[in-house]
């Protein structure tokens, strides 16, 4: 149980590091671009179109779709919480 206390905080420990040191290497007065890539060949409401999607086409099934990969991911991460729960209390 320890190693993994340890090996989580060193992992955060080089991710924050990392994450400084990335911010700090960027230069300062770097402009982002101002222009982008005009994509004409496809359809309105496909992931990268520039184009708006014509009366919300793709909307709701994708937040339809995330809705139902959160409440399984939920459901999972409670199941995993109960078990873990019920395990520690069975070696008291």
């Amino acid at each position: 149980m320890r190693f993994l206390l340890r090996f989580a905080r060193r992992l955060l420990l080089g991710i924050v590091l990392g994450l400084a040191l990335a911010v700090a290497a960027s230069p300062a007065g770097a402009e982002p671009p101002t222009t982008h890539e005009i994509l004409s060949e496809r359809p309105s409401g496909f992931w990268t179109s520039n184009r708006p999607a014509v009366g919300g086409a793709y909307r709701w099934r994708l937040l339809g779709l995330g809705v139902v990969i959160a409440a399984l991911t939920g459901y999972g991460m409670l199941r995993l919480i109960k078990r873990a729960n019920a395990e520690r209390a069975n070696r008291r």
